[in-house]
């Protein structure tokens, strides 16, 4: 699909002619995490769209996450994590209540200063490059980038990647004001309790997956397994993801010992770190395993910055989120490896995995119905693999990179007429 807009001659430079969208994408993130990623792969399978990127992300990670785009940096040292970390350090020194407020309301002067500079910024790139319309990839944030399509005459789409929690309030006059909101899931779209407002202003298009990637490394699953010490009779259920208490790492750590007291060839693998000053919550995990009998069929492999050869490694992957999750790309991710996977029955994971033919729900801290899930994949592995194969069918039709792309794509032509 190649998108050709007849754009208006905003600069005065020329007639209006045929010519490629070009979108201004603002991530507002710090740090690597999963809308960076997801809009990276995005990016790798745009075809009718010029690609400028207005990011917070420090310079070691740009060349690897913008692929093909014009980079820009802004929010580089007033921004979201700088100014959260101004507050924590207020409530830790700072005994006086009124002390306190003053410098609340010092952090929300500077975020402010910050934004107008920002908003100059913004504009002064619609119309150097001629944006035809700006696409905010981190929900309703930064404001100033909102306001600065607004001031230009262009249109303004947001990607809505969590759900709106407290901020609800605050999202309804802004998804009144954006062209489209785009949710990665229908869980999260609902959630935001606006449909009724506008249905037709909110759009449903999931997360991409790099199934080419997962193509590459699949003959390493024995070479992975030999390094973690899985043996070939070994059946190994891994766990992906930040070590935070939400993702469910100790529930799942619970149902893997109660499954490996009837299931003698299960083992466990937790890859990930602690996250988000989770350390207590590790230490508990690890605690857990030390004094549970069961240890030696445990793996912790920390932090690795890319998993995918280890998610070959498994046998079966478990998510197991006690909280909703927007989407949960450790399901498709765990399809994209032809491996049955286990999921909290909640948030996007509902809607990824049919139950019983790619995968299991359970209930969201449900111990024992996934130690059940747990033991009953363990011991049949031919519904293991019949469910790998039907997860990866499902991967290929609804999560490949070129499918989002377009997807995105066709968001834009609706917009842009």
């Amino acid at each position: 699909m190649t998108l050709e807009w007849h754009a208006p001659d905003r600069a005065g430079d020329g007639a209006p002619g045929p010519r490629k969208i070009r979108v201004l994408y603002v991530d507002y993130s710090v740090g690597f995490g999963g809308a960076t990623q997801s809009i990276s792969l995005v990016f790798r399978g745009l075809e009718g769209v010029e690609k400028f990127v207005l990011t917070s992300q420090e310079p070691r990670i740009i060349p690897l996450w913008y692929p093909g785009a014009t980079v820009y940096r802004f929010r580089t040292v007033v921004n979201y994590r700088s100014l959260g970390r101004v507050k924590a350090w207020a409530r830790r020194v700072v005994r006086l209540g009124l002390a306190q407020v003053i410098v609340q309301k010092m952090v929300a002067a500077l975020d402010i200063l910050a934004g107008s500079y920002e908003l100059l910024r913004i504009l002064r790139i619609v119309r150097r490059h001629r944006i035809d319309l700006i696409h905010l990839n981190n929900g309703f944030t930064p404001p100033e980038a909102m306001l600065a399509a607004r001031v230009a005459g262009i249109p303004c789409i947001v990607h809505l990647r969590g759900f709106p929690g407290w901020r609800k309030a605050a999202h309804s006059s802004s998804y009144r004001r954006v062209a489209r909101t785009i949710a990665i899931s229908n869980a999260v779209a609902t959630s935001l309790g606006f449909t009724s407002i506008a249905p037709t202003r909110i759009t449903t298009i999931y997360n991409a997956v790099d199934l080419d990637r997962f193509e590459e490394v699949a003959g390493r699953r024995d070479s992975e397994r030999i390094k973690w010490g899985i043996g070939p009779d070994d059946v190994a259920m891994g766990i992906f993801g930040r070590v935070v208490a939400w993702k469910g790492q100790l529930e799942f750590v619970r149902a893997a010992l109660e499954a490996m007291r009837t299931e003698p060839h299960l083992k466990a693998v937790i890859v990930g770190d602690e996250s988000d000053a989770a350390r207590d919550y590790f230490d508990e995990i690890k605690r857990t395993i030390a004094d549970s009998g069961f240890a030696h069929r445990f793996v912790l492999t920390g932090y690795q910055p890319d998993v995918t050869a280890l998610y070959h490694a498994m046998d079966v992957v478990v998510h197991a989120s006690i909280e909703p999750e927007p989407f949960g790309r450790v399901v498709p991710e765990g399809m994209a490896a032809r491996h049955a996977v286990i999921a909290s029955d909640s948030g996007g994971p509902r809607e990824v995995i049919t139950p019983g033919v790619d995968g299991l729900l359970v209930p969201p801290r449900d111990v024992g119905a996934m130690a059940e899930a747990m033991v009953a994949l363990a011991r049949d592995p031919e519904r293991r693999r019949a469910m790998g194969e039907q997860g990866y069918a499902k991967a290929v039709e609804r999560f490949g990179i070129r499918h989002i792309a377009q997807e995105v794509e066709r968001v834009y032509g609706e917009i842009l007429g």
